[in-house]
C-alpha cells in the first residue's frame, strides 16, 4: 500500500445520506469529516424525548421494505441489522371495527408462495361484482407501465392517468390511492404517474433479481437513533473521522472548476479533496442564492423542488388494541395508519402500549393544533377499535413535518440532479437526487452509494481507495 496520504472528503449533511456515505467513505479507508448545521445528527431520521416516556420516540413511524438494498448494506455496516423485524408484506385494510383485508398463506407453503398468496387478494377485491373486470384490466395495465416505463407519463399526474386507463372508482377507495400515497407521500391529483410506475419497476426490478423478500415489512426494533445514529458516530470516531456538529456549510471553496474545501458558518475552512453535499433541495437553494455554486446553471433545477408534509401521533394507551397485524391501513378517517410502536419493539413499558398514529401527504391536518390533530385521531381509533372505549389515554405526542419529503409532481424527473457535477470534485447525495426512487430512505441510503462510488473514482488509486466499500 502507498504511504501517501489518505485523500480527504468532506460531507455535509448528516441526514441518513451522510451518515452512509461518511461511513462507507471512512469504511474504504477516506480522511472524512462530517458536518452538520444543526448541534444533533440524523436528519430527518431523528427520534426525541417525550416526558414520562423511557428512551426515544421517531419523529413518525419509519417502515423499511425488504427491497431497500442499500439501507440494509448501510444497517450491516455498522453493525445494527439484528434490531430489525421482519414481518409479511403490509397490505392491510380496515374499513371498519372487525373488518380486515388481509390474508396470510398457511407457513408450511416456501415463502414465495406465502407472498403472492397474502398479495392475492388485491387481484380480485372485495367491490362491487360489476367493477371486478375493469378493476383487472387496472392491474394488468399498471403492470404493463410499470415493466416499461414510459418517460411521457411524467406529464401526468396519477389521477389523471389512473382515469385515462379506466381504473374503478370502488377500486381506487379501497386500494388504489391510498397505495400510491403511502408509496409517494403525495396526493394522485398532485403525484407525477412517471414516479408511480417507477417505483414499481424498481420493486419488481429487485425481486426479480432474486430478493425474494422484495416486498416484506421491516421494523425497526429501537428507535432511529439506536439504529442509524449513535452506531454511526461510533463507527466514525473509531476510524478517526472528524465530526463537527453546530456550524454548517456556507459555501463551497472553488479554484478554476474544481472544489477545494467548504467554509462554515463559524468562518472557519477545511480544505478538501472532495466533497458531498448530502443536503436537502432547499439547502441546496440557499447555497446557490449565497455562495460559489450560483454561477453554475447545472443546479438550477433544486429551486423548483417542493416538499410534502407528513403529520403523526403518538398515543400511549393503559390496554393494547385488538390489531391483527404491526400496521393497519384505515379508511375514510382522519389518520391513514395505526402502527404498533410497542408491538414492533417487543416491549411495553410502564408508559403504557405505544401506537403511532399518521397521516402522510396531510396537506389537511399540517396545521392543525395538536389538540385538533389528537382529537381527530383518537375518534379515528375510537371508530375502528371498540376496544378503544374502554382504554385510558396515558399520553400523546403530537410531530408535524412540513418538509417531511418531497413532492414528486408532474416534471419532477426532470428537477432530480445527478450525484456528479460540473464541478470537479463536488458531489451530491439526498433522497431528492437522481436515484428513480421515491422520496425513501432507500433513496437516501442509494444517492449516498452513489456518490461514494463517484468520490472514489474521482480519486483513482490514492491511499483509502483499496478498502473498498461492501456492495
Amino acid at each position: 500500500m502507498s504511504q501517501q496520504e489518505p485523500a480527504h472528503v468532506v460531507v455535509a449533511g448528516a441526514g441518513l445520506a451522510g451518515l452512509a456515505g461518511a461511513v462507507w467513505l471512512a469504511e474504504a479507508g477516506h480522511r472524512v469529516t462530517l458536518v452538520e448545521k444543526r448541534g444533533r445528527l440524523g436528519g430527518r431520521t431523528i427520534s426525541v424525548e417525550v416526558a414520562g416516556v423511557d428512551g426515544r420516540v421517531d419523529n413518525g413511524q419509519h417502515l423499511f421494505a425488504g427491497c431497500y438494498d442499500a439501507l440494509l448494506r448501510y444497517v450491516h455496516t455498522i453493525g445494527t441489522a439484528d434490531l430489525l423485524r421482519w414481518d409479511a408484506p403490509p397490505f392491510a385494510i380496515r374499513t371498519g371495527p372487525g373488518q380486515l383485508l388481509t390474508l396470510r398463506a398457511p407457513s408450511w407453503l416456501p415463502a414465495t408462495v406465502r407472498r403472492v398468496v397474502g398479495l392475492s387478494w388485491l387481484a380480485w377485491p372485495p367491490i362491487p361484482l360489476r367493477d371486478r373486470p375493469a378493476a383487472l384490466r387496472t392491474w394488468l395495465r399498471i403492470a404493463r407501465a410499470a415493466l416499461r416505463p414510459a418517460p411521457e407519463l411524467d406529464d401526468l399526474t396519477v389521477d389523471r392517468w389512473f382515469r385515462r386507463i379506466g381504473a374503478p372508482a370502488s377500486l381506487r377507495a379501497l386500494v388504489l390511492d391510498q397505495f400510491v400515497i403511502g408509496l409517494l407521500n403525495e396526493r394522485t391529483e398532485r403525484v407525477s404517474a412517471s414516479l408511480f410506475v417507477r417505483t414499481l419497476h424498481w420493486i419488481g426490478g429487485r425481486a426479480a433479481a432474486g430478493n425474494t423478500r422484495a416486498g416484506d415489512a421491516v421494523w425497526p426494533r429501537v428507535s432511529l437513533h439506536e439504529l442509524f445514529v449513535a452506531p454511526a458516530e461510533r463507527y466514525l470516531a473509531e476510524r478517526g473521522a472528524d465530526i463537527v456538529a453546530g456550524s454548517g456549510v456556507t459555501d463551497v471553496e472553488i479554484a478554476g472548476d474544481a472544489v477545494t474545501g467548504v467554509r462554515l458558518a463559524d468562518g472557519r475552512v477545511i480544505e478538501a479533496d472532495a466533497v458531498v453535499l448530502a443536503v436537502p433541495p432547499w439547502s441546496l437553494t440557499t447555497l446557490l442564492d449565497r455562495g460559489n455554486l450560483g454561477r453554475y446553471d447545472h443546479f438550477g433545477p433544486a429551486r423548483k423542488i417542493e416538499a410534502a408534509p407528513i403529520s403523526s401521533v403518538y398515543v400511549w394507551l393503559d390496554r393494547p388494541l385488538r390489531m391483527r397485524r404491526l400496521a393497519e391501513n384505515l379508511r375514510d378517517t382522519t389518520i391513514e395508519w395505526v402502527f404498533d410502536t410497542s408491538g414492533m419493539h417487543g416491549v411495553e413499558t410502564g408508559a403504557g402500549h405505544c401506537y403511532s398514529l399518521a397521516v402522510s401527504a396531510s396537506w389537511d391536518v399540517v396545521h392543525l393544533s395538536n389538540a385538533e390533530f389528537t382529537a381527530a385521531a383518537l375518534a379515528s381509533l375510537a371508530r375502528n377499535y371498540p376496544e378503544f372505549a374502554e382504554a385510558e389515554v396515558l399520553r400523546t405526542h403530537v410531530i408535524h413535518q412540513p418538509k417531511a419529503t418531497f413532492s414528486a409532481q408532474p416534471g419532477f424527473d426532470d428537477l432530480r440532479l445527478p450525484q456528479r457535477t460540473p464541478v470537479a470534485g463536488l458531489f451530491l447525495a439526498g433522497d431528492w437526487t437522481d436515484t428513480g426512487m421515491p422520496s425513501t430512505m432507500e433513496a437516501a441510503a442509494e444517492s449516498a452509494a452513489r456518490a461514494v462510488a463517484a468520490v472514489r473514482e474521482h480519486l483513482g488509486d490514492r491511499p483509502g481507495s483499496e478498502g473498498g466499500a461492501r456492495r
